[in-house]
């Protein structure tokens, strides 16, 4: 026998022996089933183990893809400086399916933008996962929010109010400034490990999720159910559903709303998780799928694959159960044994009929041979009708869904009907084609839609393109004619350049001249000056002498008339004397005569000497007035010279300001020269993306026509 992973489990006494004598599931029934299957083993272990690494690796796309999602949304978010716009979120929306609320949240976790207009402004999210969303990548679930409820459901035909909720910090500049939030009903995740034709075994096949190590809810107890099992009502069960509830000796199992939380993975019978969850959480991983199985939750044997998994974003970890009924799994029989109970059955006929010929009849020999004969013929056309053509039939009919597949009709949604398989190896090969054209059908579904949305993103992208390439077309244009003007604008200001230089040298020139004739003019006005402040100071001089003659003068004018009154004193005296004295009144006379011209000559000089007193005075003002305006004179002089001085300063000035922005506008000229070969380079790498967009295109089209000969469940 092939060595078996699974041909031992930890099992206790009781739960080896627990199963019954004479029922269908019983302990002589299984064993018989196993036995005669056993070679079957090792086929029945790859095929659970890959339904659970199948089912795992579904999870963690679909989960990766969801985070996708988010990142780019929280990306185009901080792209636009913190601002949504709610009508591109809905088209997000649109893009992923399966959420059914896109919404934005602040630092303080208030929802400020939604595709459900009534969650704005509500603050109605978990404290601590929204502070934890706002801080890293989250996520939160499943658990409870009635607003899933009221939002509806997205991709799944179930829905109730259990949620996972996906978190994306928004980060600008360096500094959280809220989340991007995805709110998704938790069934979509069971529809993923649901997928009907995926149950190889119809009847009793079940894929659920159950919690094995929470973290962020403690409350939450190891096998807790997390997933919606598809025996909850009566669209996938053959018997009794947990809605209505599931009978055993120790009680009734059901749940009232969903199967989330409201049950957890127990055996009735002990009350103990069941084998299956215990040594799955216990191991990480268990797989059993011989006899005598292990009681599940239902307290039915089963067998089955049982992993552990953790999904990106979230802390805890989670286990998933890939089951089946083992009656269902060990029923079927092989097409060599009715085939040889078939011809068993014909030969023992035909015997029988021979023998009873020979030893109850007095035929002859040739009669009981001709009897033989054609009873050997008349099985021989029987055992077709009654054995092989069933089997034909069967064939045929899988024949004819695999040639409409093979001869490009494309018709994916058929499916081979369960109601006529028979538990052998037709129906393990009708079962598996049905699974093989159900993943068919989901994968070219997928293609499909995903044909149509390269459709729509690369008519978009060519509209793009083309707008880009006109853009383009226009900036280079633009360009070039900004090359013209800087070429332009360059040979001016090599000419301004040109002016400015011979400016300089002018205005080097002048300022030389300007300054020599300053030192020449300084230096005359110097001795100008030294003149008239030494003809000032003489003249000065000279009003001083004028003052001392005037003092002269009046003393001459007193001595006049000190004489002239002696005079008088004289002759009067004269007088007296009579004729002794006439001769000296005549000398009084005389002498008062002189005194007065004297007086009067006096009094002429002093006018005269007043006179030239007041013109030198006015002399003395005006020289000292024009030692002013020479002073003056020299300091304006002087103020122009230092004004050519800043004059030739500034000139300098814009000479080497000149010259720089010559210099810049060469440099300008090479940078816009590199601009425009980066824009032709740019236009004819939008002209080639253009065309490999019209390649695109012309692809995408003719997928389009592959696939569209194909019929898909839901496309």
């Amino acid at each position: 026998m092939t060595y078996l992973k699974s041909s031992s489990m930890n099992l206790s006494r009781q739960e080896k022996t627990w199963l019954t004598w004479f029922t269908s599931t019983g302990k002589i029934a299984m064993y018989k089933s196993c036995f005669l299957n056993r070679h079957k083993y090792s086929a029945v272990e790859h095929t659970f183990e890959g339904i659970a690494a199948t089912r795992v690796k579904i999870l963690n796309q679909w989960v990766a893809h969801q985070w996708d999602q988010m990142e780019y949304i929280a990306h185009h978010i901080n792209e636009e400086h913190g601002e949504v716009d709610v009508r591109w979120l809905n088209e997000r929306l649109i893009a992923a399916p399966d959420f059914s609320e896109l919404f934005v949240i602040d630092v303080k976790g208030e929802v400020t933008a939604s595709t459900y207009y009534h969650h704005v402004g509500a603050g109605d999210l978990p404290p601590a996962a929204w502070k934890k969303g706002t801080q890293e990548p989250f996520l939160h679930g499943p658990y409870i929010d009635k607003l899933t409820l009221d939002i509806g459901p997205s991709t799944s035909k179930f829905h109730d109010e259990v949620t996972l909720m996906f978190y994306q910090p928004i980060v600008y500049q360096g500094k959280a400034i809220g989340a991007v939030c995805g709110r998704v009903p938790n069934d979509v995740l069971g529809d993923l490990i649901q997928r009907e034709a995926g149950h190889i075994y119809p009847e009793s096949g079940d894929n659920y999720i159950f919690m094995v190590d929470s973290h962020f809810d403690p409350s939450i107890k190891p096998g807790t159910a997390l997933s919606r099992s598809r025996f909850e009502d009566n669209t996938f069960s053959h018997g009794e559903n947990l809605k209505s509830g599931v009978t055993t000796n120790w009680g009734t199992v059901s749940v009232d709303r969903h199967t989330e939380f409201e049950i957890r993975f127990t055996d009735p019978a002990t009350n103990q998780l069941h084998p299956g969850v215990r040594e799955t959480i216990n191991k990480g991983e268990n797989l059993f799928i011989t006899y005598p199985g292990y009681s599940d939750y239902r307290h039915i044997p089963v067998i089955g694959k049982g992993v552990t998994f953790q999904l990106k974003g979230s802390p805890d970890r989670w286990g998933m159960m890939c089951e089946g009924d083992l009656e269902e799994v060990y029923r079927r029989r092989s097409i060599n044994l009715s085939l040889m109970k078939g011809f068993g059955l014909t030969a023992a006929v035909i015997l029988g009929v021979n023998s009873s010929l020979h030893y109850a009849t007095d035929f002859a020999q040739s009669t009981i041979d001709g009897i033989s004969l054609a009873l050997l013929l008349a099985t021989t056309l029987a055992f077709p009708r009654l054995s092989t053509n069933r089997l034909a039939s069967r064939l045929d009919e899988m024949t004819e869904v695999i040639r409409t597949i093979a001869e490009g009709e494309g018709n994916l949604r058929q499916r081979i009907s369960t109601d006529r398989l028979v538990a052998d190896e037709t129906g393990d090969m009708a079962r598996w084609i049905n699974s093989f054209i159900d993943s068919l059908d989901g994968i070219v579904g997928q293609v499909i839609t995903s044909s149509d949305n390269v459709k729509h993103t690369n008519e978009a992208m060519l509209h793009t393109n083309r707008e880009a390439c006109q853009v383009s077309t226009e900036v280079s244009d633009a360009i070039e004619d900004i090359l013209n003007l800087l070429k332009e604008q360059i040979t001016e200001i090599g000419q301004a350049s040109s002016t400015a230089e011979a400016l300089k040298e002018a205005m080097d020139t002048v300022v030389s001249e300007a300054r020599q004739q300053y030192e020449s003019v300084r230096t005359g006005t110097e001795d100008i000056r030294n003149i008239v402040e030494t003809s000032a100071t003489k003249v000065h001089s000279l009003h001083s002498r004028t003052v001392e003659v005037g003092k002269i003068i009046g003393v001459i004018s007193e001595i006049t008339n000190q004489t002239n009154l002696l005079a008088l004193n004289a002759a009067i005296e004269a007088a007296r004397a009579g004729e002794h004295g006439r001769g000296f009144s005549v000398v009084a006379e005389e002498v008062r005569g002189l005194a007065q011209r004297t007086a009067t000559s006096a009094n002429e000089i002093q006018q005269m000497i007043e006179g030239i007193q007041q013109e030198t005075r006015s002399a003395v003002s005006f020289m000292e007035s024009g030692v002013q305006d020479v002073d003056r004179s020299l300091k304006k002089t002087e103020q122009s010279s230092a004004e050519n001085a800043n004059l030739h300063s500034l000139v300098e000035h814009m000479f080497l300001a000149i010259k720089q922005l010559n210099e810049n506008s060469k440099r300008h000229e090479e940078a816009a020269q590199r601009v425009g070969v980066s824009a032709q380079q740019m236009n004819g790498s939008i002209s080639t993306l253009q065309e490999r967009s019209s390649s695109v295109k012309n692809t995408a089209h003719k997928l389009n026509q592959l696939v569209s000969v194909f019929q898909v469940s839901v496309h």
